[in-house]
């Protein structure tokens, strides 16, 4: 009996058990049985997405994606026995804070790696795994990256503050956006004033991460919000702290001059970045939240 093959996957019918359980996983129901054999949809090269979820449930490992490298895949028994409790992972979501003070100690970049990996299988939309890492530890490019916003900063104060800089805003920011930034506008002086002083207020002396990906495919700020949440949590496993930097987010699509500092190709868009590093403050208690808003329907 020939195997099925295509550009995407082979699946050996000599092993397959016709146990159905890629039919099921199947998120497109690409897979089906006719005449109790195993067969694919006609459209299955134009619609899978490689999720491997029919490679992870198959019992036989009778299913190849053949992007990948063939070789014995890991088995979830082994790791379901080493995740750690509810209870646990509660307390790592509890300790973890927005660490705005950096010891001057280089992460070694094993350890970013390590922390990185985890984002490997970070879910993404249709599985397009469209997700790169800009790592600067060099902190003399971290200070030209935070004089740069520095200066954008400035420049929006300036604009914001008269008519006519508002009108060429309302050409860049949605309305409401525009509304926001007026509303902060002492609060940005603040801020300025504060840089003047010293105070690295845009990436707080850390060392950065910026998460980025092709733009054209798109979703591409709710994908590295999620990953860089699980950078967040595996940074605290290893004793780092992290910070999100909204505003390095917000210029490094907008200034050539950070993109190229960070750089990120000019066909990306940057959805999300941090700062991180050896925390310098020890907190001695949970701070307080609101209650949990949720509706049952």
């Amino acid at each position: 009996m020939e195997n099925i093959s295509n550009s995407l996957i082979e699946v050996d019918r000599e092993k397959c058990t016709k146990c159905k359980a890629c039919i099921g996983a199947c998120p497109a129901q690409l897979y089906y049985i006719d005449d109790e054999i195993l067969k694919i949809a006609s459209i299955f090269e134009d619609t899978c997405i490689e999720c491997g979820h029919c490679v992870a449930i198959c019992p036989v490992q009778a299913i190849h994606l053949k992007k990948y490298e063939k070789a014995e895949l890991k088995k979830v028994t082994g790791l379901q026995q080493n995740i750690p409790s509810f209870e646990s992972f509660k307390n790592l979501t509890l300790l973890r804070r927005s660490r705005r003070q950096f010891k001057d100690k280089e992460v070694p970049k094993s350890e970013i790696e390590k922390i990185l990996n985890l984002t490997r299988y970070s879910p993404t939309a249709k599985n397009t795994q469209n997700l790169y890492f800009s790592v600067v530890t060099d902190k003399k490019i971290v200070s030209q990256i935070s004089k740069e916003l520095n200066n954008q900063m400035k420049m929006f104060v300036n604009l914001a503050e008269e008519e006519r800089g508002r009108e060429i805003l309302k050409t860049q920011m949605s309305e409401r956006g525009l509304e926001q930034s007026i509303e902060m506008l002492p609060q940005t002086k603040w801020i300025l004033q504060k840089v003047e002083e010293g105070v690295d207020f845009w990436c707080w002396n850390g060392q950065l991460i910026s998460i980025h990906g092709e733009a054209k495919i798109g979703g591409i700020s709710e994908d590295a919000s999620i990953a860089a949440a699980q950078i967040m949590l595996g940074a605290e496993l290893l004793g780092l702290g992290t910070c999100s930097l909204g505003y390095l987010t917000y210029f490094s699509n907008r200034s050539k001059k950070i993109k190229k500092l960070l750089n990120i190709p000019k066909d990306h868009r940057v959805g999300y970045s941090l700062a991180f590093g050896y925390p310098t403050a020890t907190y001695q208690r949970i701070p307080p939240r609101e209650e949990l808003k949720i509706d049952w329907i």
